[in-house]
This record gives structure tokens, sequence and C-alpha cells, in this order.
């Protein structure tokens, strides 16, 4: 035994700004410290160096046990650890299946928001989704087009834009629709800070949110209630998936089986003035 877990994020060292995974990992490290177990993280910047030490960890015994998050549809990563048999517990939708794992209800949250949207801004919605190669951003455009289905609502395929970075990068890709003429009456973003960076491309091209475009982000960080408008956002209750992943972890470890090795906590919308 090492008592110590590993926390791999294989999408980018930039989620280390995110408040989502702040919260993620205050709940991983306090359920862990109630067990005596340190907490070892690894942000990455894509899949290939997170298998590169995935296979470091299954070769070294570096850990009793992996949280993964933001898996890959790829089972690269998944394979090594079952392979080896290495307990480990995903946060989101696993790319095998019998993997454990937490999250939230993806399909549903990207549904929720965008029904939300299509009720209350007039116009095409604009999805600014995640990597096309993760799970969760698969699980949210199906829950977006899912709403779009259901509201009899026919808009261009090419609404839904993958957006690899922060901020900025949302910026840029909403200013160069807007310079396009690309018309949308909303932005539903899969993060706040691509929601942030969407609605100062919207003002800089002389736009009101929500008057002329509504944005509403995913993760509800802290942050949103002082931006200007304060940011609708999808609240996904992160630190509480933190503490089940690890409750799950720590239980596969000691070989016990859990009744569940799929949990999914529930999410909210959080609506302020931006939508």
């Amino acid at each position: 035994m090492t008592w110590s877990l590993h926390l791999i994020d294989p999408l980018s060292s930039g989620a280390l700004s995110s408040g989502f995974f702040t919260r993620f990992v205050r709940g991983i490290h306090q359920t862990a410290r109630l067990h005596r177990y340190d907490v070892a993280l690894s942000v990455l910047d894509d899949d290939d160096e997170a298998r590169l030490l995935v296979e470091r960890l299954v070769r070294e015994r570096w850990t009793d046990g992996v949280i993964l998050m933001n898996p890959s549809a790829s089972p690269g990563i998944m394979a090594t650890l079952t392979q080896h048999d290495v307990p480990c517990v995903v946060l989101g939708r696993p790319p095998l299946p019998g993997i454990p794992s937490v999250d939230n209800d993806n399909v549903r949250a990207a549904y929720d928001a965008t029904h939300h949207l299509l009720a209350t801004a007039p116009g095409p919605v604009l999805m600014l989704n995640g990597p096309r190669h993760q799970t969760f951003a698969q699980d949210r455009a199906d829950g977006y087009h899912q709403a779009l289905r259901d509201g009899g609502r026919e808009q261009p395929p090419d609404l839904v834009r993958y957006v690899h970075g922060d901020a900025d990068a949302a910026r840029r890709e909403v200013a160069s629709l807007l310079e396009r003429g690309v018309h949308f009456g909303s932005v539903l973003a899969v993060s706040d800070a691509l929601a942030i960076g969407a609605l100062r491309a919207i003002r800089e091209a002389g736009r009101r949110v929500p008057d002329d475009v509504a944005v509403m982000g995913m993760n509800n960080d802290d942050l949103c209630e002082y931006i200007d408008p304060p940011l609708s956002s999808v609240e996904l209750n992160a630190h509480e998936l933190g503490r089940r992943a690890t409750a799950l972890l720590l239980s596969l470890i000691k070989g016990e089986n859990p009744e569940r090795t799929r949990c999914l906590v529930p999410h909210r919308l959080e609506l302020r003035e931006s939508a």
C-alpha cells in the first residue's frame, strides 16, 4: 500500500484555473484525508501524455488507485489501468463498459440549458463545446440536439463549435462567427470560461447581453455572480462529484463490491441576468 491516490486530468493544464476543478479537488482531498490517504495530481495537455503517465504509474506502482477526469472516447488509458488491475474511477462516461464512474447526466444538463435558451431567447442557439473526442462533449452535444428536436427547431449544423482552449479561444471563435455574419440569438458554453470569452466577443461586436444575445455557461464558478451581466450557468456540484468519486475508489481499493458503480450527481440551472 502506498496510501496515495492519483488524480489525472488529460484535458489541459488550463483546468487549474477552473472553479469546477478547484471544488472537485477539494471534495477528493477532504474525503481522502478522512481515510489517511494523500492525493497526487497530474494535469496534462493531451491523452498521449496521460497514457505515458499511466504506464509509469502501473510499472512503478506509485499509487493505490486512480481518478481519471475528462475521459477520451479512446479506451487507451482505461485499457492500461484495467489490464493491470489498478483500481480506477472515472469522472465522466467511461470509454469501456463496466468501469466505475461518477458523473452528471451530461445529456440532460445540456438539454435543460438548451431548452431554457430556446424558451427565453429568439433565434438559433450557438453551442461552444469541448474537444470532440471527450465523452462529456459528445454527451452534451447529444443533449443540445435532443432539445432542438423536441422544440421543433432546425439550425445550421455548424452552430456546434468544438473549442480547444480557454476564454480567449472562445472569444476568437465567436468573433469570427459574428464577422462572417453567422446569426444566433443565444450561446450555450460548456464551461464558464468559454461563456466569458463569448460574452466579451459579443460586446466587442457592439451587441448587448442578454438583449441581443443571451449567454449561459456550465460549472457555476464563483465569479459568475461578479461578471457584468451576472452569468447564468449550470451547477454541476463539483465538490460532491469529488467526494463520491473518492469514496467509490476507496471501496474498490478495499476489495469491496459497491452496490452502484455508476453514480450520477444532480445538476441545476442557476439563472442570472445573462440568460
